[in-house]
This record gives structure tokens, sequence and C-alpha cells, in this order.
């Protein structure tokens, strides 16, 4: 049997967790369900997860910083600035939408980070899910890696492009858009096949699973295979850890 490590990207998406692999891709409303699915063994197989791991209990993360630095100016803004650890984890079950994202945004503000945008606070469920699954099962934290798309596709123009090995060749264009769609499409389909794209497609409506999110998904896959290859670039490196003992790192 093989022990060669298999790569996974992972996704946030409306209907939960979308996953691009080897064999496919495979969406499940748990993450922990998604793993399971899969078979990831922990410490062998590498996980890449578009979404922040590892919290600062004040300030803003220095991974969010330099991978904004790295995308120049262009795809900064796709980076979101990632809420402290005492705003994410803030009860909001008594408080509507509105209330909780001004909830957020004070407390983020009393610790030295700024208010809080309405895309990183939409992401807070799946930051707690992703972080609470980790310190459940530690064994996973060997396997797991935080990414960003924007980063992967960058990485991923470059090396068609021919550039240097950890070379960047950011997006030209908001991968919402026609064109940045057709861009990162073109590489997806280059290098893994359009089929699996197009069951999932068939299977998924917009609303459950997007067409961004199924390729924010491959995004993550390639730099899962870069970790897998020990070619990837972490930002910082070393990384700190956080008052949990996670590293806060994008890694493409």
């Amino acid at each position: 049997m093989s022990t060669s490590p298999r790569c996974i990207g992972i996704d946030g998406c409306p209907a939960g967790w979308v996953a691009a692999h080897a064999n496919g891709v495979t969406v499940a409303e748990r993450l922990a369900d998604l793993l399971n699915t899969l078979g990831v063994v922990a410490g062998q197989d590498i996980v890449a997860i578009d979404m922040p791991i590892g919290l600062m209990d004040t300030g803003t993360r220095v991974c969010d910083h330099a991978a904004r630095a790295a995308l120049g100016s262009a795809r900064r803004n796709s980076v979101f600035w990632t809420a402290t650890r005492p705003a994410v984890w803030a009860d909001a079950s008594h408080l509507s939408l509105r209330e909780g994202h001004a909830q957020a945004s004070e407390i983020n503000r009393r610790h030295g980070a700024g208010g809080v945008s309405a895309q990183a606070y939409n992401l807070f469920p799946k930051i707690r899910e992703v972080e609470a699954l980790l310190l459940d099962q530690p064994a996973l934290q060997a396997s797991v890696y935080e990414v960003h798309p924007e980063l992967a596709f960058a990485a991923w123009q470059a090396e068609a492009r021919g550039i240097s090995p950890n070379g960047l060749a950011p997006m030209a264009h908001a991968k919402k858009s026609g064109l940045g769609a057709y861009d990162r499409l073109a590489l997806i389909f280059d290098r893994y096949g359009r089929e699996a794209f197009e069951a999932t497609r068939a299977a998924y409506r917009q609303g459950a699973v997007a067409d961004d999110d199924i390729a924010d998904a491959y995004g993550a896959r390639y730099s899962a295979e870069r970790v897998a290859a020990g070619c990837h670039v972490t930002l910082p490196d070393p990384p700190p850890l956080d008052a949990a003992g996670l590293p806060v790192r994008i890694c493409y």
C-alpha cells in the first residue's frame, strides 16, 4: 500500500465545505464529516484549507500583512483581516446578525485590530469549526495547513509562465469576474481536467456551491501539492503560535 500523502484542497461554501482531490470533488456540511468521508490519515495526508487557523489575542496577523504585500495592489484586498480571538469566540447567540457584527467590531477595536468587515464576520462559524476540530483531534495539526487561493493561483500562474519556483504572478482579474473565472478555470482544467468540476456544477446549485468555491478548492489543492513536494512558502517563516498552540501562518 502506498504511503505517499494525498493532497486535498478545501474551501468553505454555503453548503458547508467543498474539497478537491485526486478522486474528484466532495461536498459536506461539516468539516469533520468531510475529512472522515475522504479517509484523511492524520500526519500523512496534506489538507490545505482556505480558512484562518491561528488567531491573535491583540492586533492583526503578520501572515495577513505578508499575504497582502505578496499579492500587490491588484489582489491584496482578497485577503481579509482576520479578527482577534476574543472577537471570533465572543458569544453572539443571543444577538441578531447585525448586533453580532457590531459586537465583534467593538471587541476587535478594544483589542487593537480595528473593525471587522462583513466578509470576515461571516467566516467566524467556520473559523471556530476548524479550530475546534484541530484541538479535538490534535494529530490533524500535522496535516492541516492554512492557505489562500489568490496566493495559490499566483504561484500556479507563475509556474505556468516559467517564472522562478517561488515567484508569484497574481491574477489580473477578480475571481467573480468573467475574465477572472476564465483564467482560473484554464489553469484548473489544464492540470486536473474538467470532468470533476462539471460533475459538481451539475450536482449542486450555485447558491450552495458556487463556481469560485470549487475553483478555490482546486487552488488549495495546488498548494497542498506544493506542501507535499516541500517547495511551499510559509508566511511568516517561522510562524508564531497562538494561545491555542496553533501556527499563525499562510502557506502557498
